[in-house]
């Protein structure tokens, strides 16, 4: 007897394997090493210290109710727990993919986060109060090993066709 197995939607490719499975992935576990610094920071701190993107936007370390800093401790790993099951998860029952269709999730990955992470650095900095201060020393040499990743990938796919 012979089962048979469905043309499309199998848990191979449910689980794990699309991009929204990605993204909450990286969502968890960048939220979830944020949260953990923070708790850390929070509980070890002087309670002079400040935390938060500057200006208004922070506090001051005794500000903040020990519950609270617990609670970003405790939360940001809970996080990160779910981030790494979610990856264990995702890459047992993938099915793997083709090398050009792994450099090209790489690229627009590398984007993204690119993106992100430039975005939270120009913002903290313009909160500051002085104006652009540094942002331009991550942004530059880091948007030239993307596009050295653009170019390559390109080159990659040039010589696959």
């Amino acid at each position: 007897m012979t089962v048979a197995q469905p043309a499309h939607g199998g848990g191979a490719e449910r689980m794990g394997g699309g991009p929204g499975w990605h993204l909450a992935e990286w969502t968890l576990g960048i939220i979830g090493v944020i949260g953990v610094l923070m708790g850390l920071f929070t509980l070890f701190a002087s309670d002079t210290s400040s935390i938060g993107l500057g200006g208004d936007w922070s506090w001051e370390v005794g500000e903040i109710a020990t519950p609270t800093r617990y609670a970003l401790l405790v939360g940001g790993a809970a996080l990160l727990v779910a981030a790494i099951t979610m990856f264990v998860i995702g890459r047992s029952r993938a099915r793997p993919a083709s090398r050009l269709d792994r450099a090209s999730s790489e690229l627009i990955w590398h984007g993204g986060i690119f993106l992100a992470v430039n975005a939270f650095i120009w913002l903290q900095d313009i909160a500051m109060g002085g104006g652009v201060e540094y942002a331009y020393w991550v942004t530059i040499p880091w948007g030239v090993g993307l596009i050295v990743h653009a170019i390559t990938y390109a080159a990659e796919r040039r010589t696959a066709a």
